[in-house]
């Protein structure tokens, strides 16, 4: 079996030995405790360069937004869509990631603080992100679309969505970890890092409960989805991360329907781990990398 990295089998160590999350509190105080967690590690992300400007918008729809902007003009632009199960995770648990990825991309980035379920269960995240993608698509005419776990999810819905609606055109997407068949069907990885490995998959049913919708629809999962016709697509995946598989199986199906495809895969990573690009100059490395392929679709953007 795959080894993580030391720092990751330190978290998980010392997970296994705390008490088991206090799943029975209302989702408001849940949320709050999940998210605290996810603040706690953010300085394990690396500082970016400074940008020109961060802005917080809200769009026509009543979606708030955070757009970060490195310095230049005629900038393309990424629409970031955090992870956190539908039902936590906002603009400030991705607050870092979003600001090194505008800086190493040169692209403007925007944050998507999309509504959460159970309170505004599916398809309210959907449309939220599909508006601003629609808002967005007026002022930057080379756009790409991504996320993670979660937001993944989002991201290549709302991929589908454009493309069935016949609205803005995205340029690609990057699909970090991505949540792309809610009927989680069992693997070797399934198997292999189910318990243990930071994404317990005990929790899915109050997680898909929380979200609501048919898991048999393709804009809940995707996998289920008609794939042709979508945009040039990163598809990233952690070593240890009982979601591996179906997100190694979605590129194998994007591929099969003749979508452009890049897969990577993070090693010695648990689901949404290599993010942490402060670990080490591996992970660092391997996160510049991932960027690099994305900044190649919007180079277009930065030649005309």
């Amino acid at each position: 079996m795959a080894q993580p990295h030391p720092v990751i089998a330190e978290f998980l160590a010392a997970a296994a030995q705390a008490p088991p999350p206090p799943v029975d509190l209302p989702v408001q105080e849940l949320r709050a405790l999940s998210d605290e967690g996810v603040l706690r590690t953010l300085p394990m992300v690396r500082e970016s360069a400074p940008l020109h400007e961060v802005r917080d918008l809200v769009s026509p729809g009543g979606v708030p937004v955070r757009l970060y902007l490195p310095a230049g003009g005629d900038l393309p632009l990424h629409i970031h869509l955090h992870g956190g199960g539908w039902w936590m995770g906002s603009i400030a648990t991705v607050d870092p990631m979003c600001r090194e990825l505008a800086a190493g991309l040169g692209a403007a980035v925007l944050s998507v603080d999309y509504r959460l379920a159970p309170e505004h269960p599916w398809p309210a995240a959907m449309e939220d992100v599909y508006e601003v993608l629609t808002w967005m698509a007026a002022t930057y005419d080379h756009v790409s679309l991504g996320g993670e776990s979660a937001g993944a999810n989002l991201a290549a819905v709302v991929g589908l969505l454009a493309r069935d609606r016949g609205g803005p055109r995205i340029v690609a997407q990057w699909l970090d970890v991505p949540a792309v068949d809610l009927a989680l069907p069992e693997d070797e990885y399934v198997r292999a890092y189910g318990t243990g490995y930071g994404l317990e998959l005990s929790q899915l049913g109050m997680i898909t409960g929380f979200y609501g919708g048919d898991i048999e629809d393709p804009y809940v999962s995707p996998a289920r989805a008609d794939l042709t016709g979508l945009p040039p697509t990163i598809v990233t995946v952690a070593e240890l991360d009982p979601l591996r598989g179906q997100g190694e199986a979605y590129a194998r199906a994007l591929a099969d329907a003749g979508v452009p495809v890049e897969l990577r895969c993070a090693p010695g990573h648990i689901h949404g781990s290599s993010w942490l690009t402060a670990l080490d100059d591996g992970t660092a490395a391997w996160h510049d990398e991932v960027v690099a392929l994305l900044a190649a679709h919007h180079t277009p953007a930065v030649s005309q």
